[in-house]
């Protein structure tokens, strides 16, 4: 399985999008933006698109995803609460479910259930890999402001992640504050100290606190 990073922009905006792919077939991750770009890289590659998995409803990680789907007739997979709370809408707009393996054209996709940034976000993981949006990070978590129920739920989803996912996975997300994309959990492990604090009121105080990082400080 190959990865390829399109890294796009859009005002104070920067993303981290990905096209998973193997043999000759491929997944969009959170297509945004420069639509011609990530289409004539799958078209030089002659890459069968497959599906488009969005992680959560935030137009930086949804922009593309119905134009794709148009070009390519391929469903676009959102979480089924996602799709519930945000009411986005789009062509060949699909439901996934938690720990319900989809089969995308004889590419094994799990999704993960991983609440926290928004109700429904959703994590996928493909082939050693997992596509995290604006869950997790390789510096930290998503946002959630100073929404201590928010926070309580990436407590828990980054916990699950832990649980569910290999040592060797690696981690593609939406943003970068800093560090590639690209290092598997046991990095995190070491240096992402949201991955390091095991009590939850602690967890829920850290991610609230007054002085926490600019959430839009991309790199």
């Amino acid at each position: 399985m190959k990865v390829k990073v399109f890294k796009t922009s859009f005002s104070f905006l920067k993303n981290q999008c990905y096209l998973a792919h193997s043999e000759g077939r491929g997944v969009l991750i959170d297509p945004a933006w420069d639509f011609g770009t990530i289409d004539e890289y799958i078209t030089a590659h002659d890459i069968a698109l497959r599906a488009v998995l969005v992680t959560h409803a935030h137009t930086d990680h949804t922009d593309l995803a119905g134009r794709f789907a148009k070009r390519y007739g391929c469903p676009v997979c959102m979480s089924s609460i996602e799709i519930e709370h945000s009411g986005f809408q789009c062509q060949n707009l699909t439901a996934t479910y938690d720990l319900e393996m989809i089969d995308i054209g004889g590419l094994k996709v799990m999704p993960l259930l991983t609440p926290g940034h928004t109700i429904g976000g959703m994590c996928y993981i493909l082939e050693g890999h997992i596509f995290t949006g604006d869950t997790i990070f390789i510096e930290g978590v998503g946002s959630c402001g100073s929404n201590e129920e928010h926070a309580s739920m990436l407590f828990d989803s980054v916990q699950k992640i832990k649980d569910r996912v290999d040592m060797d996975t690696k981690f593609w997300p939406g943003h970068s504050f800093g560090q590639q994309p690209g290092e598997n959990l046991r990095f995190l492990l070491d240096y992402n100290i949201y991955f390091q604090i095991r009590d939850r009121s602690h967890f829920i105080k850290f991610r609230t606190r007054r002085n926490r990082p600019d959430p839009f400080g991309f790199e």
